[in-house]
């Protein structure tokens, strides 16, 4: 997958996986067909210092000697570079004089900048560039402000001109392009690509080659340079009295050649990252993804041999290592996952060489470099990371919370020893690790500690410095530690942290707008923040209106990019929600509201579902994609036996059946690939429970008898457990009342009587437990009154 493709211009902007000439393309300096102009720059008169700087390393920049060999280039350098103020001779038709080059340049390099996009020159340039033809060769770089389309009134940092931009067929909003950043990098990883990774891009982009394959044979010249260099560098040592100048030479190509290899590892780890991005944005299919990496694999390996031994290549062995790893688990296919634990034994042994190592000679002198400290530091803390998930991958939670511990521990030391504000960060992180190890351990007391160690410490940072990613690390936290104290029933404490969680989210949002990721962070908070409002509080009025917020927010990012196949399930699970409280709004005493919040319930439920269908149809392997199916199909069963019981439609009940039976074949799939899934355990109970309850209504006695006994059997099975959560004893309850009226229709009532106090016993011990959940009273409280119309009943 090349580039998102936009509807009306498409921007490559040097952002290609897999670079590609240009349809008539011809190699630079070759043919009489060929273009006068490699490339034309139109900028903002303010932005006249980026520009020449631009040219200038355009121009000068040498194509490495085996991709001219490869790729017929017999020319060395890209150029010529047209920029108008030098290249201009007088004239006295400027406007000719510019179509003219235009017209002689197989590409256009546009500097975006609020300047640019108020420019009535840089506009027509564009335009002029489309009516030529060359949409497709147009490079948009920003150089200041946001990557947005400039609006005076609404969006006055906006880069982009309108004329980069394609219309969207229906409403006529704007859809932005790719570009690359000249901006430099911020501190926390955000911000621009810099101006060299810019530069690398762009020049890609005019060679019609990938980032990957640029870099790469960049780094095969700057390897034989820097040997070359540290050769004559230590031959110099013996005559360094009479030839230092020539040593100290020597050094700063030595240094280049080293910096240049640094930018293409930070290439190829960021390539290798929006690589995996796609595959859960746009549905990219996970072999193409697993081929990719294998390539990119195989490049980087020669980008850095292991016959390279200069602290600094085992170090950034070590980094691509680590990120290898840590994708590799994302793929998740079995042959990915056995690369993992050599990539991490390499690691390992490579970071504890460079921890003992002295410095040699050459780096005492300054001939070669070495990583520092801290940073050698930061990568074991991945290390660690990467160990502790691959750990919990295997089930082996106390050795992942290990190197959840290990990774506190080196922060620690670093944090005394230097006192960063960025070794504070790390040390929350590491307490939120252990936490999340807890969580999935089934420790929740253990998880809801570290989480609150982890906001404790996020919150001291906030205190110490304003950076927006504190803001989403406390957002995420507070959100997880949400999550874990639902399932301790600590209800009232999960709802109050959720309330904070979500306005975080939207401080987030409002600090950057543009950003869609904090405002898909918001849409998720705002979706937690009903299901807390609807457990604790039971206030369906409440609860719809944070989902009703989190559907505006949907609605806007999946049709800002209908291709984000991530924002879709966003939406697919949200109008589940919406569907939910819908149908709680339908136990309602006035019949017309009734079916009417079932209609729209329905409505959801299938709009839902459509989603949910499309994209497992596009990944048919999906665990996680198979059970929300199968929810949603839960979901149209219980909107279909409610709609028989409000308004008597026997097809309604059978409906339901059919619905049922659909989420019991999903959730037995699910479950046979990965058994050991207790919340697997719990889907497939909870469906086989409801389907009893259907088929008793159906007059199938022995059919829902089986069915509520399998669910009870897989019930007892997971409250038998180290993990169980007081939570699950409730479908235990669920699951006696349902076998009493099964009982009651049968005509043994003595049966009946025992499965409700049964049942009774259950929930009292919850309530005992959890006085202040109101839906425990409520269960007590409907099983009171059925055990009192069951003792009116003769035996």
């Amino acid at each position: 997958m090349a580039a998102r493709t936009l509807r009306g211009l498409n921007v490559r902007a040097a952002l290609s996986l897999v670079g590609k000439k240009s349809a008539g393309a011809i190699p630079i300096g070759e043919g009489d067909a060929g273009y006068k102009y490699r490339a034309f720059i139109s900028y903002s008169a303010s932005d006249r210092t980026v520009a020449e700087r631009l040219q200038r390393s355009l121009e000068s920049y040498r194509i490495p000697k085996p991709l001219r060999r490869s790729g017929g280039y017999r020319n060395e350098r890209v150029s010529p570079i047209f920029r108008d103020r030098s290249d201009l001779k007088a004239s006295a038709d400027l406007g000719q004089t510019i179509r003219e080059a235009l017209e002689s340049s197989e590409y256009l390099i546009v500097l975006c900048s609020p300047a640019a996009a108020n420019s009535q020159w840089v506009d027509k340039e564009i335009s002029f560039f489309k009516e030529l033809g060359r949409s497709d060769n147009i490079i948009a770089v920003i150089v200041r402000g946001v990557p947005v389309v400039n609006d005076p009134a609404r969006e006055p940092q906006g880069a982009f001109p309108k004329a980069l931009v394609g219309l969207l067929c229906g409403d006529g909003s704007l859809t932005e392009p790719l570009a690359a950043d000249i901006q430099e990098p911020a501190a926390d990883g955000r911000g621009g690509d810099g101006f060299n990774l810019a530069k690398l891009k762009i020049i890609a982009t005019l060679l019609g080659v990938s980032l990957a394959e640029l870099t790469q044979r960049q780094a095969e010249v700057d390897r034989r340079q820097r040997r070359v260099a540290q050769a004559v560098a230590a031959g110099m040592l013996v005559l360094a009295v009479v030839a230092g100048t020539g040593a100290w030479i020597a050094v700063e190509q030595s240094q280049a050649a080293e910096r240049r290899l640094q930018n293409a590892v930070d290439s190829a780890a960021r390539q290798i990252v929006a690589t995996v991005r796609y595959r859960d944005r746009y549905g990219v299919p996970s072999g193409v993804i697993q081929e990719l990496l294998r390539s990119a694999e195989a490049d980087f390996g020669n980008l850095i041999s292991d016959d390279d031994t200069s602290p600094m290549l085992v170090f950034q062995r070590a980094r691509l290592n680590l990120e290898f790893a840590e994708l590799f688990n994302l793929v998740g296919d079995e042959q990915s996952q056995q690369k993992i634990l050599p990539l991490i034994a390499e690691t390992t042994t490579a970071l504890d060489r460079l921890e003992q190592s002295s410095p040699s000679a050459l780096e005492w002198i300054g001939l070669s470099s070495a990583p520092d400290p801290a940073a050698i530091a930061m990568l074991r803390l991945k290390l660690l990371d990467v160990e502790g998930q691959e750990s919990a991958y295997a089930g082996k939670f106390k050795k992942a919370i290990g190197s959840a511990e290990s990774r506190i521990a080196v922060s620690q030391k670093w944090l005394a020893k230097l006192g960063g504000l960025s070794w504070l960060r790390e040390l929350a992180q590491g307490h939120c690790r252990v936490g999340g190890y807890n969580y999935q351990w089934g420790k929740l007391a253990a998880s809801a500690a570290s989480y609150e160690k982890c906001l404790e410490t996020t919150r001291s940072l906030m205190q110490k410095r304003q950076a927006t990613s504190d803001r989403g690390d406390l957002m995420a936290a507070l959100s997880s530690l949400a999550t874990t104290l639902v399932e301790m029933d600590r209800r009232s404490e999960a709802l109050s942290r959720q309330q904070e969680a979500a306005e975080t989210a939207s401080a987030l949002v409002s600090a950057e707008p543009h950003n869609t990721e904090y405002q898909r962070t918001e849409l998720v908070t705002l979706t937690r923040l009903g299901d807390m409002v609807l457990s604790v509080e039971m206030d369906v009025a409440r609860s719809l209106k944070h989902y009703q917020q989190a559907l505006a927010i949907s609605d806007r990012l999946t049709k800002s990019d209908p291709s984000r196949l991530d924002w879709q399930r966003d939406r697919s699970l949200l109008l589940e929600r919406l569907a939910s409280s819908h149908l709680r709004l339908a136990d309602s005493r006035d019949t017309m509201k009734s079916l009417e919040n079932l209609r729209q319930a329905e409505q959801y439920v299938r709009d839902a579902l459509e989603t949910a269908e499309r994209l497992l149809n596009n990944n048919p392997l999906s665990q996680q994609l198979l059970r929300d199916r199968g929810v949603l199909e839960e979901r149209q069963g219980q909107v279909a036996f409610a709609s028989y019981k409000r308004g008597g439609d026997a097809s309604k009940l059978e409906d339901s059946a059919r619905w049922y039976a659909k989420a019991i074949a999903d959730r037995r799939a699910i479950l046979k690939a990965d058994p050991g899934r207790s919340f697997y355990k719990l889907d497939l109970a909870v469906a086989l429970v409801q389907f009893g309850e259907v088929a008793r209504e159906r007059r199938e006695s022995e059919g829902a008898e089986r069915s509520l006994r399998e669910g009870l059997s897989l019930l007892e099975e997971l409250t038998s457990r180290e993990d169980a959560q007081p939570i699950w004893l409730r479908e235990i309850a669920k699951v006696h009342s349902a076998l009493g009226d099964l009982y009651q229709q049968q005509g043994n009532v003595a049966s009946a009587q025992a499965e409700i106090r049964t049942a009774i016993g259950v929930m009292r011990s919850l309530r005992e437990r959890f006085p202040g959940i109101a839906q425990y009273m409520q269960d007590e409280e409907y099983l009171l009154a059925k055990e009192h119309e069951f003792a009116k009943l003769p035996n």
